[in-house]
């Protein structure tokens, strides 16, 4: 019966193909919005998820003063912050594994590439932060030279991409830094391993950095111990928020304010914010689905219309109302499943094409994502919506009279 019903709905539609191809249109558009958004929605979850996974939700990080995160996130900073945090604090906190500690200054560098001489944020790093937290610092990889030696008789800088063409230097040769002759040891490279650039971590721009030893900058400017950030990894076993709160209360103690701020915050606040902007979008491209839908009843109650002599002969021949009613259903199901299978595809092709373009603009791999429930959901609810759209019509053309369907013209 139900092949029957089929058949009898697949040969309607290609009787009227303009008509029924222009309403499958509509839940195509629908379906397309939707697949394409909710996609690359969730793309970029995903990218964010993995990014935070490699971090590790054990590390805390530490900022000094005393930052209102819960409201404005880093911009609410009251009158006491500060603009250092003492090193040694956070490595007597009960739970912390292993501490590293960066910390930032503008100093004056003078190269023979450059004219005259510029004041550029000079970075210092603690040999942990590449041993310990390699991969936090994801995309420090040198590609011409080698990583500076944390040697302090040696003065080493590594330079981004960028500034050390701007510099006009390359590994090996020579820059002043406050007056002082300074090694290129290495530069970095352009953009990750797969050349996606794109580089922007906590301690800066690294295509635009200069990074030195935190011993070297200590030099320049004393306050030896002093970070501008640090990061703390934490044992398996421990609460990280419980060794965050201990740290903030062990820099309160010695009147220095802190803010802590942990991987899990972070991955929680960036994927709240995403799905609240993907159900946002979800539901305006519902909007356009749901016209759709309104086509497909269109369409049914013109077919009730032009069919109903034909209604009227199968009713005269032993045709049942539930029959009749069970005919349309099918047939306006039809119509939303053909629009969710086309309009699914199109969305796959269209996230992927739209995949590329987000890589190339945030130079950087991207990659939509596409569950077996968001594909299998649009199609079957494209056919939920279908059928619905076709209730009424097909409740109408059920309840016609034999008798005045035969003498209908």
């Amino acid at each position: 019966m139900f092949l029957d019903y089929l058949n009898l709905s697949w040969q309607s539609i290609k009787n009227r193909s303009l008509r029924s191809w222009l309403t499958i249109l509509g839940v195509v558009i629908g379906v397309t919005a939707i697949v394409t958004l909710i996609s690359i929605g969730q793309g970029i979850q995903d990218s964010i998820l993995k990014e935070f996974e490699k971090v590790g939700y054990n590390t805390i990080t530490v900022l000094p003063g005393n930052f209102d995160t819960q409201r404005g996130g880093f911009g609410n900073a009251t009158a006491d912050s500060t603009s250092y945090l003492e090193i040694g604090v956070i490595d007597k906190v009960d739970g912390v594994k292993v501490s590293a500690a960066i910390r930032s200054e503008d100093l004056q560098v003078i190269s023979e590439g450059l004219e005259g001489r510029a004041f550029l944020r000079v970075t210092g790093m603690s040999p942990e932060v590449l041993s310990d937290f390699d991969d936090y610092f994801e995309g420090f990889t040198v590609t011409e030279g080698e990583r500076f030696s944390f040697d302090v008789e040696k003065n080493e800088v590594v330079l981004g991409p960028d500034v050390a063409e701007e510099l006009g230097v390359s590994a090996g040769e020579t820059l002043k830094i406050e007056g002082e002759e300074f090694t290129v040891s290495g530069i970095l490279g352009v953009g990750d391993e797969d050349g996606s650039g794109g580089q922007f971590n906590f301690y800066g721009d690294l295509d635009n950095g200069l990074f030195v030893p935190l011993s070297t900058l200590e030099g320049f400017y004393g306050r030896k111990g002093k970070a501008s950030l640090i990061l703390a990894e934490v044992y398996e076993d421990v609460e990280v928020s419980e060794v965050a709160a201990e740290i903030e209360k062990a820099y309160a103690a010695r009147n220095t304010a802190s803010t802590t701020i942990t991987t899990e915050e972070i991955s929680n606040r960036v994927n709240s914010a995403l799905g609240t902007i993907q159900i946002a979008l979800a539901g305006i491209a519902a909007i356009s689905l749901l016209v759709g839908g309104i086509g497909v009843m269109n369409t049914m109650y013109t077919a009730v219309l032009e069919r109903t002599r034909e209604i009227g002969v199968m009713k005269a021949v032993g045709a049942k109302n539930g029959q009749i009613l069970g005919l349309f259903l099918t047939e306006s199901g039809l119509l939303g499943l053909v629009g969710g299978v086309i309009g699914t595809l199109a969305g796959v092709g269209l996230s992927l094409l739209a995949g590329r373009f987000i890589s190339q603009a945030l130079e950087a791999p991207f990659a939509p994502a596409f569950g077996p429930g968001l594909l299998v959901g649009a199609i079957a609810f494209s056919f939920v919506l279908g059928s619905i759209s076709g209730v009424l019509p097909a409740r109408q053309a059920s309840r016609l009279q034999p008798v005045e369907a035969l003498r209908y013209e």
